[in-house]
């Protein structure tokens, strides 16, 4: 027999028999665990492994263990010893593979395999395996332990010491003109070249390889603090060290916080105006048709029309269309396997090696299907985190679209510049951290049936006497 008591939740006849004479009925013990990836409350046990990761990004690449032709830098290292655990931990909460992860997956191994094709299998495993790892190795320890807001909260926490103490590094290196960490390793670059002034600042870089690279892992972090309600000056202070980005004088950088700046302003009308949540698929549509436009009525196309106009540098953003111009003449004559690491046929005037534009230089190196497997799935990553997170409550949702925003925005910018060493580590981080987040509530269950009214406990007094 069932009956039912004044708070709520049915109670057999057994358990109305423990009702107190004061008239407050007993209840049923809570389950032992929350439903399956649910959100829980974290520690910063639960989230060790990619702070680890995090603070090996951002040590300077110069700081390699070479072993043998193999050269590791912190964070590569790092990945290959973090591994292990994040495999660990994606079968002891079960996580099952979804469609970016397969797509992710799938271009990395063809990247793998195509630097096999074009280099030997030597050097083949030895490039492609770096490539894996800096790329999968990354974005699967971000899928295993950053599956909810509260354990990326507790990273941005984590991380927040390391991230002001760059941003020191950057604005005295500014300033005095004078870089403090580059000059101490080797360097590609001719001197000279290190010393470039923009707007009377020094490009200062702090520990990464360039002022680009530099820009964009600062800027990325102002929609991560931002909207990452964190509490105790954490989020104002995360917030004014992502503006540390202004000071690598990078276009890049300039057009990562702008864009996420509109992002976060877009979502703040839509909350704040119209008294609703925002509507992101507005931003499709008003992208398709800028794309459309530019690619209709400028007759450069709409890939070298953005590449010259958001170029601080015109004779750079020039460089830069040429590279698109021989980066996308080699990838029709290479399609499937890419070239390797051979060089990028181009004029011999062209002396830089370097292929500004991340997408492109997958598809030049790696194939065609690298770069189409690996950008799918990262916008497949952002759309599931949108589409199955409506059911967040304001202030959770806002903290996800804070990742979210960062994502979207180094995405754009990888079609502008080129993404490399400790970057595409931090960016592949992000998109596993995106692709996990996608899944922190459970599956939508079919609501329960409406149950009567409860009667009052006077009433259950009654029936006990009867």
């Amino acid at each position: 027999m069932q009956t039912f008591g004044k708070h709520g939740p049915p109670f057999t006849a057994e358990e109305a028999d423990m009702v107190t004479a004061a008239g407050t009925p007993a209840y049923r013990a809570a389950p032992a665990r929350p439903p399956v990836g649910y959100q829980t409350m974290s520690s910063f046990g639960d989230v060790l492994v990619p702070v680890l990761l995090v603070y090996a990004i951002l040590l300077p690449a110069g700081l390699a263990v070479q072993l043998g032709s193999v050269a590791l830098p912190p964070y590569r290292l790092a990945t290959l010893l973090l591994l292990p655990f994040a495999f660990a931990e994606m079968v002891r909460r079960r996580i099952s593979p979804t469609v970016p992860d397969i797509l992710i997956i799938a271009g990395s191994f063809w990247g793998l395999g195509a630097m096999i094709v074009t280099s030997g299998v030597a050097d083949g495993i030895e490039a492609g395996g770096s490539f894996v790892v800096d790329g999968l190795g990354c974005y699967l320890i971000g899928r295993a332990y950053l599956t909810d807001v509260r354990r990326l909260r507790k990273l941005l926490v984590a991380i927040l010491p390391g991230v002001l103490v760059i941003t020191v590094i950057l604005v005295i290196e500014a300033v005095s003109h004078k870089l403090l960490i580059a000059p101490l390793f080797d360097q590609r670059a001719p001197t000279w070249k290190l010393y470039e002034l923009r707007f009377g600042l020094l490009r200062a870089r702090a520990v990464f390889p360039h002022s680009i690279a530099a820009g964009l892992f600062m800027g990325s972090l102002l929609s991560l603090y931002f909207m990452s309600q964190l509490r105790n000056g954490a989020r104002t202070l995360g917030t004014i060290a992502a503006l540390g980005a202004l000071f690598t004088g990078s276009s890049s950088a300039y057009l990562m916080i702008a864009s996420l700046s509109f992002l976060m302003a877009y979502k703040k009308a839509f909350n704040f105006v119209l008294q609703m949540r925002e509507k992101l698929i507005y931003l499709l549509y008003g992208a398709i048709f800028t794309l459309g436009v530019l690619e209709i009525f400028t007759g450069r196309g709409a890939i070298r029309t953005l590449i010259n106009v958001l170029a601080v540098d015109r004779g750079s953003g020039y460089y830069r269309i040429l590279i698109w111009t021989y980066g996308t003449a080699s990838v029709e004559k290479h399609p499937w396997f890419g070239i390797g690491n051979a060089p990028m046929p181009r004029p011999s005037w062209m002396v830089r090696e370097t292929i500004d534009n991340h997408w492109l230089a997958l598809a030049v190196r790696y194939g065609l299907p690298t770069a189409v497997l690996i950008g799918v799935g990262v916008m497949t990553a952002v759309a599931y985190c949108v589409m199955r997170n409506t059911r967040l409550n304001d202030y959770d949702r806002t903290t996800t679209l804070g990742a979210v925003f960062a994502l979207l925005a180094l995405s754009l910018m990888a079609w502008t510049s080129g993404l490399w060493a400790n970057h595409v580590a931090w960016y592949m981080l992000i998109a596993g951290t995106v692709a996990a987040l996608a899944n922190q509530l459970p599956k939508r269950q079919h609501a329960p049936a409406r149950r009567p009214q409860p009667p009052r406990v006077t009433q259950l007094r009654s029936h006990r006497v009867a």
